[in-house]
């Protein structure tokens, strides 16, 4: 019988855009320490080039595009919803548009990539990441010295850099008050690696670990390795514990999640607001705040429940969009007021449904998708950062053709 390759292997650039989405903000500090200024407007060139030119390319690969009904749908959906949101608030947020329209591009860029290709790609970032990570935490002045983080957030964020800082590492690096770490390695500082910032490299210890999960079967000895190395060096050195736990989950999920209900993941959300209910009262907020405000994970909880609580309806109809921005550390009222409820609600199901739940496989990243997402803008919108929202959904992209692809057989 003649065997069919899949021309996917043979797509090599959905690989390349999502490599550049997780490294372009390396390759901009590169040139803002040692070739040319850089600024906000930089950055925003270098995204849009990316997006954009992912969506020139997969103009050419229409046709393997057929399968992908629910995506374009889903984009349909909300961009009718943003226009309303626009429309009612009388407030053009871009961002907002933008946070929705990544989800779409690299959904679709993973269509577009073999089984093969995105083990290839991972591999390939997660050496990456680690390789920079050691340097940054053995030899520091070399990893400052090439990429001096706090001058270029300095000039793409206008985050000044404060006198007791010689350091030329981004400040946030050197916050570890409140913050809970492992105390494994003797390292100065909270450690990025090629994320330049700290948030983000958290962000793709929860990647590689769902990753490393669901390919599991499918990678060499030498790779698993690799993956299980870079997760720990890196939740051992971030101090994010955001990241930390769901890693946890995550390992612990990859033997329990098949065995729950095959739709239980649709729980997840109905649950985190209930506990933030239950775990505080109106009697803890003073307009829309905390009354006692704290960098630890109780004060961020408590700021999600209470900017939740006095959300008006305004913003719950989508007529408050301006008002996002200043909720970025409480995702779910950010996602509201930029979104509406109902452009939150669609966003859930999508992500939700996108995946059938009829393999474990499919099960474990049904429950990876919505811990990932739904935990983590409880207390902060970096999820939908290029560099964690493209990996992410670039992973589901690529499941949801293989999907299709066996149900074809």
């Amino acid at each position: 019988m003649e065997q069919h390759t899949d021309p996917r292997e043979k797509f090599i650039a959905p690989s390349l855009f999502l490599g550049l989405a997780v490294v372009y903000n390396a390759i901009l500090a590169i040139l803002n320490a040692h070739v040319m200024h850089v600024s906000q407007g930089t950055v925003v060139m270098a995204e849009g080039i990316i997006v954009l030119g992912a969506c020139a390319y997969m103009a050419t690969k229409l046709k393997f595009l057929k399968n992908c009904q629910p995506i374009f749908l889903f984009q349909l959906v909300m961009l009718v919803i943003f226009l309303g949101v626009t429309l009612l608030s009388e407030y053009l947020n871009v961002k907002a548009f933008r946070d929705i329209f990544l989800i779409t591009v690299f959904t679709l860029l993973g269509t577009l990539t073999s089984e093969k290709k995105i083990i290839k790609l991972f591999t390939i970032l997660a050496a990456i990441t680690l390789f920079f990570l050691l340097i940054e935490a053995y030899a520091t002045e070399l990893y400052a010295g090439l990429f001096n983080p706090a001058s270029y957030y300095g000039a793409t964020r206008g985050l000044e850099n404060p006198d007791f800082n010689d350091t030329g590492l981004f400040v946030n690096a050197l916050s570890f008050e409140g913050r809970f770490s492992l105390g494994i390695f003797d390292v100065t500082h909270r450690l990025s690696s090629i994320f330049i910032e700290q948030v983000s490299l958290g962000g793709f210890a929860m990647i590689l670990t769902m990753f490393t999960s669901l390919f599991w079967d499918d990678l060499g000895k030498k790779s698993r390795s690799l993956m299980l190395v870079t997760i720990f060096m890196i939740v051992a050195t971030n101090n994010s514990r955001t990241a930390l736990t769901l890693c946890l989950m995550f390992a612990a999920g990859h033997f329990i999640f098949p065995k729950l209900p095959r739709y239980m993941h649709l729980l997840y959300v109905p649950i985190v607001l209930l506990l933030l209910a239950g775990l505080f009262s109106i009697d803890s907020c003073q307009n829309g705040l905390p009354l006692l405000s704290s960098d630890d994970m109780h004060g961020r909880l408590n700021m999600a429940y209470c900017t939740l609580a006095y959300m008006d309806t305004s913003s719950i109809f989508g007529a408050a969009s301006e008002n996002a921005r200043p909720f970025w550390d409480s995702g779910y009222v950010y996602f509201i007021n930029g979104q509406s409820l109902l452009g939150f609600v669609v966003f859930w199901l999508f992500a939700s449904l996108l995946i059938k739940p009829d393999t474990p496989r499919a099960i474990r990243l049904n429950h990876y998708l919505n811990l990932i997402i739904f935990l983590n803008i409880l207390t902060s919108m970096a999820f939908f950062s290029i560099k964690v929202s493209a990996p992410v959904w670039f992973i589901a992209g690529c499941f949801y053709q293989l999907q299709k692809k066996i149900a074809k057989e």
